[in-house]
């Protein structure tokens, strides 16, 4: 096919990308009569920063908003931009089910989630109102969970998520990465698009698989594998969600991912204290527990909070079919004990 000739065309032009400011004057437009509720003007000041929505897109949003019956409220606007949210098979929701009381950590590592909670309910006002934006390109936040199973890495990540209303999910590596060069940063820019619009979670579990060291190049396939890390540098300083890794190997991961996060929390071991606390709230408030010992179970066993909340459930299922009674005992709790030590390959004396 001919090219038009140039005397005939129209130069390119290149429309910017709404900002901040142009993103809340149609939000205060298209939602002026609910203005004086109580609230609203802060969600608006809020859904203009996590939401870069074009005009039309928000003039949308606005009357779907309209179409309730009713004025809207702070908490429909966020539910509505959310609408139409997508990652496909790279990822999978996750219904947040833990409180922040659920946590039972050292008083270093909770004051470490509480500020990471503070933070993100802050961002805007720090952002667009102490004037951070520039600077840090109106980024999010980004964390790393880092400790051995089961001391409540992900736990933390929907107590977070469950604290600050953003959706979250989790990352499904084995979709994400491919051994095809160039198939993984496709997919990891199609899962940052997406995440990016709607102001979600990404809970990245086994993180030292996908972040790990760049590694001196020998081949090619080394030289593709170093530029996919590169990738994720960059594009995780722009990602204006939040961003939680979780990896059992802290050593493993590349050094200048370290740098960039803002957050990194080390989940150590219980302590006896953290254990006797894990075990009575891994209890079920509809199952009588007595007969337990509950202080001998938190100082002579080492384990960690997953650890223990499936020994409660496997001690449940062999109490319940024994049909006793919603009870739990000692030797109930000690064979499954011997049972979850077993599976950790730990002797039992």
């Amino acid at each position: 096919s001919k090219r038009l000739p140039a005397s005939i065309t129209q130069p390119l032009l290149s429309l910017p990308e709404l900002d901040y400011a142009g993103r809340l004057a149609c939000w205060r437009q298209g939602l002026a009569h609910a203005l004086g509720t109580a609230g609203m003007e802060a969600a608006l000041a809020d859904c203009a920063r996590r939401f870069r929505f074009e005009a039309a897109a928000i003039e949308r949003i606005c009357r779907s908003l309209h179409a309730l019956g009713r004025p809207p409220r702070p908490e429909d606007l966020p539910a509505a931009c959310r609408g139409d949210a997508d990652l496909g098979e790279l990822a999978q929701p996750v219904l947040p089910r833990f409180e922040l009381d659920d946590l039972m950590l050292p008083a270093k590592q909770g004051g470490q989630i509480a500020e990471l909670i503070q933070a993100a309910a802050h961002l805007t006002r720090v952002h667009h109102e102490w004037g951070t934006a520039r600077a840090w390109n109106e980024s999010g936040l980004s964390a790393l969970f880092a400790g051995p199973p089961g001391t409540g890495k992900t736990m933390a990540a929907e107590v977070i998520a469950r604290a600050v209303g953003m959706p979250m999910y989790r990352i499904d590596l084995s979709q994400v990465v491919n051994k095809y060069v160039g198939e993984t940063e496709k997919n990891l820019r199609k899962l940052f698009d997406v995440a990016d619009g709607i102001d979600a979670i990404l809970f990245f579990d086994e993180a030292d698989s996908l972040f790990g060291k760049r590694t001196e190049v020998k081949d090619a396939h080394d030289r593709y594998a170093n530029l996919e890390v590169s990738y994720l540098l960059e594009r995780m300083e722009r990602f204006k969600g939040m961003a939680i890794l979780a990896s059992n190997r802290k050593k493993d991961l590349d050094e200048a991912f370290l740098r960039r996060l803002r957050y990194v929390v080390d989940f150590p071991l219980p302590g006896p204290d953290e254990r006797l606390a894990i075990w009575r709230r891994a209890m079920p408030a509809a199952v009588a527990v007595d007969e337990v010992d509950f202080g001998f179970l938190a100082k002579q066993f080492a384990l960690a909070g997953g650890h223990i909340r499936s020994i409660v459930f496997q001690a449940c299922l062999q109490g319940a079919a024994r049909d006793a009674g919603r009870r739990l005992d000692m030797p109930l709790l000690l064979r499954a004990v011997r049972r979850e030590l077993d599976k950790l390959g730990r002797p039992v004396s």
